[in-house]
């Protein structure tokens, strides 16, 4: 894992655009096709694209499991 430097600086820089996109479509929802599934969607798969990157431990870090616990219960008040 230690000689993917491009990958990993690649994955930094491309990490920021994919979380703006994620709050375009989760905003674009009203007035189109997207919302918070498909927003919540683009955020995992940046999580999981992070995990297979720089390994599932640093992932964990990176979004700890009580984050995810208290941002469970918004994603359901938000349906409403």
């Amino acid at each position: 894992m230690r000689r993917d430097v491009i990958l990993r600086i690649g994955v930094k820089l491309i990490l920021p655009f994919i979380l703006v996109f994620a709050f375009y479509v989760h905003l674009h929802g009203d007035y189109g096709p997207g919302g918070g599934f498909q927003a919540g969607v683009i955020i995992a798969g940046m999580i999981i694209l992070y995990a297979l990157v720089f390994g599932l431990a640093a992932a964990k870090r990176a979004v700890p499991a009580a984050l995810v616990g208290r941002l469970v219960p918004l994603g359901g008040a938000a349906a409403e």
